[in-house]
C-alpha cells in the first residue's frame, strides 16, 4: 500500500506542471473580433454623452470615438453634441497581435446645451456664426511665435525665443487662415499655396525649401472634411486637436495644441516638438478681421518708473542693512514687462510653499560689500546640479556645479537715478545674485557653475518709505529684446 501512496505523491507534481505548461503557452493567439466587442449606453447627463465599455480586458485598449477624440482603457466616455452618424472603434492588443472592432453610433438629435460653451463660442463664433470664425497668426506683435523648454520652467511662454513682428515674412505662416465651425465641428485650413514647418519635418512634405527665415516651407493644400475637437483633462489646459491633414501655423509633427489662453480676439497655443520633446512651441492667433493696436518694431524702451528717493544711505542704512523678499503676491515673479508676474506665478502668493526663498538675506554694507545668507536652506533646481527641486538644506549644494550659489561675500555698486534713467544696483562675484541665482542680464543659467566674477545689474523700478515702512522693487531683463523680466520686491529685515 505504501508503494502506491508514494507513487501518487511522485506523480502529483508532474501532473501540476503539465497543467501549467498547457495553460501558459509560449505562443498566444491573436485576439478575435468577438474579443474586442464593446457596448455603449447614454449617461444620466445627456443622451448625447455616451459611455463605452469593452467586453474584455487587455493590456492595451485604444479607442477612436469618431468625433475627433480618443481614449484608452476598458471604459471611456464620448460627447457627441450634434446629430449624426459616428464610427467608434476599439483596438485591443495582446502578445499575439491586435484586432479592431468598429460600430456606427446614431445620435438622433443635437443637444444645444453641449454646444453652448464659452470655449467653443470664442473659438467658432457660436451657433449664430454660420460661416465660422477665421483666425490668423498675429504677425505684427512681438512673441507671436516662439519656443521654450518642455516641461516649462519659468511659466508657459516662449522662454527661449520670441519672434519679432513680421520676422517670418515669406514663410507661408502669415498667409494661412484657419476657420472653425461649431456645426459638425468642421475645420477649414486655407494655405494659400504653402506652409511653414519645422526642419525635422521636411521629409513629410514634397518640395520643401528654405524660405530664408529659418526652418522650411513647403507647397501644401489641406484636404477637405477636416474636423476639430477639444478635450478638457482635469488639472490641465484644454487640448485642441485638428484631424489628420490639418494643423495650425507651424508644423512640428503634431496636431494637438494646449490652449494656454483664449479670449474673443486672441488664442495662445502651446504644442510639443515631436522631433525633440524637450521643446515646446507657442503660437498666437487673432481673428482675421481683428486689427490689434499697432506695435513698433523694435519695441520702445519702457518709460522709467519713478523709483522714489532711493539713495545709497537708504540701501545700506547706518553701515549694514539686510533685505528680504516681501512675503506677498507679486514679490517674486516673471512676466513680459517690468513689475509683471504674468508668466509666473500670475498673482499667486508663493511665500508659503517656497518659504526657503523668503527667508534669504541680502546684506548691503558700506565699502561696497555685499553678502548673501541663505539661512541654512535654499530653493534648489536642476540647473544648480541638484537632483531634487524644492526647499532643501543649503548643504546639498556642496560638491555640485552650483556650489558657488550658496552663502558668500561679494561686492556691489549703486548708481543713483537721473531724470531719464532709473537707479541700478550691481552685484559682482562668482555666484553673486539678488533673489534668484538663475537670472542674469540677457540670459538664464541652464546649468552650473556660474560665470566667474560675473556682474549682474538690477534696475530699481520702485522705492517707497512711508512712516519708516520701506519697500524696494528690482527688475532684471533676461532677454536682449526687452521681452521677459524677473521682478523682486524687497523689504528690510526687522530686528527682533
Amino acid at each position: 500500500m505504501k508503494k502506491y501512496i508514494n507513487y501518487i505523491k511522485f506523480m502529483l507534481p508532474l501532473l501540476f506542471m503539465a497543467a501549467c505548461i498547457e495553460e501558459y503557452t509560449l505562443e498566444e493567439a491573436p485576439p478575435t473580433q468577438e474579443d474586442a466587442d464593446f457596448s455603449f449606453e447614454p449617461t444620466a447627463e445627456s443622451d448625447n454623452i455616451l459611455q463605452f465599455t469593452a467586453a474584455n480586458d487587455f493590456f492595451i485598449m485604444n479607442w477612436d470615438l469618431g468625433n475627433g477624440s480618443s481614449g484608452s482603457g476598458k471604459t471611456v466616455t464620448g460627447t457627441f453634441p450634434t446629430a449624426g452618424t459616428y464610427t467608434v472603434s476599439l483596438t485591443v492588443f495582446n502578445a499575439g497581435g491586435s484586432v479592431t472592432v468598429s460600430k456606427e453610433i446614431e445620435i438622433a438629435e443635437t443637444d444645444p446645451l453641449l454646444l453652448d460653451k464659452p470655449l467653443y463660442n470664442m473659438l467658432t463664433g457660436g451657433a449664430e456664426a454660420t460661416e465660422g470664425k477665421t483666425w490668423k497668426v498675429d504677425a505684427g506683435r512681438a512673441g507671436h511665435f516662439g519656443v521654450g523648454p518642455n516641461p516649462s520652467q519659468a511659466g508657459d511662454f516662449p522662454e527661449y525665443y520670441q519672434a519679432q513682428p513680421n520676422e517670418k515674412e515669406g514663410s507661408g505662416m502669415y498667409t494661412d487662415r484657419y476657420t472653425f465651425f461649431l456645426a459638425n465641428f468642421d475645420f477649414q485650413m486655407e494655405t494659400n499655396g504653402f506652409v511653414y514647418l519645422n526642419a525635422a519635418q521636411g521629409s513629410e512634405f514634397s518640395g520643401a525649401f528654405d524660405p530664408g527665415v529659418g526652418d522650411l516651407s513647403a507647397p501644401y493644400e489641406a484636404p477637405e472634411g477636416l474636423k476639430w475637437s477639444i478635450a478638457e483633462p482635469e488639472g490641465s489646459y484644454p487640448e485642441l486637436t485638428i484631424s489628420q491633414g490639418g494643423f495650425l501655423g507651424y508644423f512640428a509633427g503634431g496636431r494637438t495644441y494646449q490652449v494656454v489662453n483664449i479670449e474673443e480676439n486672441e488664442i495662445l497655443l502651446r504644442f510639443v516638438d515631436q522631433a525633440n520633446t524637450d521643446l515646446a512651441w507657442y503660437i498666437r492667433l487673432i481673428p482675421e478681421d481683428f486689427v490689434p493696436e499697432e506695435e513698433v518694431s523694435p519695441e520702445p524702451e519702457p518709460e522709467p518708473v519713478d523709483p522714489g528717493i532711493l539713495t545709497l544711505n537708504s540701501l545700506i542704512g547706518e553701515g549694514t542693512k539686510t533685505w528680504k523678499l516681501k512675503p506677498a503676491a507679486g514679490a517674486f515673479g516673471v512676466g513680459p514687462a517690468p513689475g509683471s508676474d504674468e508668466y509666473f506665478p500670475n498673482g499667486q502668493d508663493i511665500s508659503g510653499e517656497r518659504a526657503c526663498l523668503f527667508n534669504d538675506r541680502f546684506i548691503f554694507q558700506e565699502g561696497g560689500i555685499y553678502a548673501y545668507d541663505p539661512v541654512d536652506d535654499i530653493f534648489g533646481e536642476a540647473y544648480m546640479g541638484l537632483e531634487e527641486e524644492g526647499c532643501q538644506p543649503v548643504a546639498n549644494l556642496s560638491g555640485t556645479a552650483g556650489e558657488a550659489w550658496g552663502a558668500g561675500t561679494h561686492t556691489f555698486s549703486f548708481t543713483e537715478a537721473t531724470e531719464s534713467e532709473n537707479a541700478r544696483i550691481t552685484v559682482t562675484g562668482t555666484g553673486a545674485f539678488i533673489a534668484l541665482p538663475k537670472a542674469f542680464n540677457q540670459g538664464e543659467y541652464e546649468a552650473g557653475p556660474p560665470a566667474e566674477d560675473r556682474s549682474v545689474s538690477y534696475e530699481v523700478i520702485g522705492y517707497v518709505n512711508e512712516d519708516g515702512q520701506e519697500e524696494l522693487t528690482l527688475t532684471i531683463d533676461i532677454t536682449d529684446s526687452g521681452g521677459v523680466f524677473w521682478t523682486f520686491v524687497l523689504i528690510p529685515e526687522v530686528e527682533s
